[in-house]
């Protein structure tokens, strides 16, 4: 009798949950399906009210939740956070109040008219490939669609995500999964661009963990099943460490220096430096990938299992890696380190450069960080345009660091100077040995894919040409050369596409910012 009576008592509980908490607990689970339905119950009192805003902002309906929102006030104590909460829909509203909404299938993208235009084909590409591939790999994808905003710049990201600009600033994070939206930026907010298709992978993979777990995963594990499972979209495996991270690894390694998991707790976004954002990355990546190739793709959902149930969330790998021993899981995953033989190189991380800030070095990751550096190159650069290539040579050598590569802005650059000598075979190997070290940069590969259009060797040159438009699609003329590559492999559809977009670079102007 008394087990009947508890189950009445917690039914009863159930029962007296008004709508607007039923909307709130949903919204908390990130289970969109179960808000909306119970947001058909709401009323019109404060408490209503405030609840239906909360799911307006969700939706991406800023004004409307703006609106209401502020009609509750009376629902709200000094201690409830309610002008914090209303600036920050004032704010999204702000950010968002030139753009325009577009859905196929179950995805809504909103983004600003002009230059932005080009990314919407892949952008809803990759979300649904994501959701293809990705989803039933960590057990499932949130039920009701998904809603992606485009930020056509890191400002306009800043003012609608609540990080804070200088946090941004410092790490460079300017995409975001939270209130059940990926809020991501424009490559053009980066001056360098970035992987902007795997970013909205990687915050996509942020709203499933979030969902699958009741938003009980730490930081550290969101982001460790994000950055390992990222590329799973366009691949069928992981892939290895950028450059970069390898060294910073194959350094922390070296030098015990690797970062306590607390240390990233409550978001990348407030680590110290790019170096150690990059770092932070790299051991939680390489941590999931571990756990994948010790025991499966679905060891990562079982984690998410136990994560879900209420369990710690080191504790949960370790069930599921090490049967149940901790210390054992990461003796392990650094063994597993150690045979991956990370070599540690003189590579620089870029700096953060937003919405055009500094001067034309100012996203290099060496010159950008030396003036005695910049200074050479200018002068070379000078030297170079008077048609005086051999001597701008001498001062390009001046601006690279001894015993270290060359950055991609003097690559370039010595490159050209290089080819205007007629010294084809040094500025191919110049351009590949940095498109090597410095992948995300599309300075390097858009001259290097030309070296080898202009030898013939079009698959290699395709390959270039993909990769600098994947993370600088706003350039016209390598648009172009995609688009006749696309036409030579028998692509028609993508070299239309592709030519479209060169047509539209072309012709708008920027938008003000």
């Amino acid at each position: 009798m008394s087990g009947v009576l508890l189950l009445v008592g917690a039914l009863a509980g159930v029962a007296m949950a008004t709508p607007a908490e039923e909307v709130r607990r949903c919204l908390d689970v990130y289970d969109m399906e179960c808000a909306e339905a119970a947001a058909g119950s709401l009323g019109k009192d404060d408490a209503s009210r405030a609840a239906r805003a909360e799911l307006q902002f969700a939706l991406g309906e800023f004004a409307d939740a703006h609106e209401n929102l502020k009609a509750a006030a009376g629902s709200f104590s000094s201690t409830e956070g309610y002008a914090d909460r209303l600036a920050l829909f004032d704010r999204s509203q702000q950010a968002t109040a030139d753009f325009v909404a577009e859905t196929r299938g179950d995805v809504t993208l909103r983004y600003r008219p002009g230059f932005d235009a080009v990314l919407t084909d892949e952008a809803f590409e990759t979300l649904q490939a994501a959701h293809d591939r990705i989803g039933p790999v960590l057990g499932g994808a949130p039920p009701g669609g998904v809603r992606m905003e485009l930020y056509p710049t890191a400002q306009r990201f800043i003012d609608a995500s609540s990080l804070p600009g200088a946090a941004v600033r410092t790490t460079g994070v300017i995409a975001l999964s939270k209130w059940t939206r990926l809020l991501v930026s424009s490559p053009r907010a980066l001056g360098r661009g970035y992987g902007w298709k795997d970013t909205i992978a990687h915050e996509y993979i942020h709203y499933i963990v979030a969902w699958r777990t009741e938003d009980r995963a730490p930081v550290w594990l969101q982001e460790g099943i994000a950055r390992s499972h990222e590329v799973l979209w366009r691949v069928s495996q992981p892939e290895p460490l950028a450059p970069t991270q390898a060294s910073l690894l194959a350094d922390a390694l070296a030098n015990d220096s690797l970062l306590p998991l607390a240390k990233m707790h409550p978001s990348m976004a407030f680590l110290s430096s790019p170096e150690e954002a990059s770092l932070a990355y790299a051991q939680v990546s390489t941590m999931i990938v571990y756990l994948r190739q010790v025991k499966g793709p679905g060891a990562v959902s079982q984690v998410l299992d136990l994560v879900r149930g209420g369990r710690d969330a080191l504790q949960a790998v370790a069930d599921v890696g090490a049967d149940g021993d901790q210390a054992a899981f990461l003796a392990g995953w650094r063994g597993y380190l150690k045979g991956l033989k990370l070599v540690s190189r003189k590579l620089a991380e870029a700096g953060v450069v937003l919405d055009g800030a500094g001067d034309d070095f100012a996203a290099d990751p060496v010159l950008g960080k030396r003036a005695d550096l910049a200074r050479s190159a200018r002068l070379g650069d000078v030297l170079l345009e008077a048609g005086r290539a051999d001597a701008a040579l001498v001062e390009y050598l001046k601006a690279s660091p001894p015993g270290e590569p060359p950055s991609p802005q003097l690559a370039s650059r010595t490159a050209t100077a290089l080819l205007a000598l007629g010294k084809k075979t040094e500025a191919r190997a110049l351009l590949v040995e940095s498109v090597r070290d410095y992948p995300e940069f599309a300075v390097t590969r858009t001259l290097l894919g030309k070296l080898l259009l202009d030898a013939g060797d079009t698959a290699a040159a395709f390959t270039q040409y993909r990769g600098a438009v994947d993370v600088d699609p706003f350039d016209p003329a390598a648009q172009g050369a995609l688009a006749d590559l696309y036409a030579l492999r028998g692509e028609a559809p993508l070299a239309d596409r592709h030519r479209r977009y060169a047509r539209l670079l072309q012709s708008q102007e920027p938008a003000p910012r």
